[in-house]
């Protein structure tokens, strides 16, 4: 997951939690395929062990919380100013975390 996030923020911004977790999943779904259909990550073959989409949720939380992935999260007012909407971005991961990971493995 490390790499796709690696990958994908440098080549585009705004990425939200749902765009790293379809893309770990190998989403089928046909507007994921027009997003990123062309990324090689993408269209790469790996053996998953997280096929559940909430396992996939809970493992992206777990990077945010071991401070291995950055996110940024606006919170912004409607016009009325009775409601607020969350925006959940990935930003990118921490410099080194790749390599720090594979050390540990």
């Amino acid at each position: 997951m490390l790499e796709i996030i690696e990958i994908i923020t440098d080549e585009r911004q705004q990425i939200t939690r749902n765009n790293v977790v379809d893309l770990f999943r190998q989403s089928q779904a046909k507007d994921i395929k027009n997003k990123f259909g062309e990324l090689l990550i993408y269209l790469e073959k790996f053996s998953r062990k997280l096929k559940i989409k909430e396992d996939a949720f809970l493992l992206l939380d777990d990077l945010v919380l071991h401070d291995l992935v950055k996110e940024d999260i606006i919170l912004t007012r409607s016009p009325t100013a009775q409601t607020f909407t969350c925006s959940i971005f990935i930003i990118d991961i921490i410099d080194g975390t790749i390599a720090k990971t594979n050390t540990e493995d």
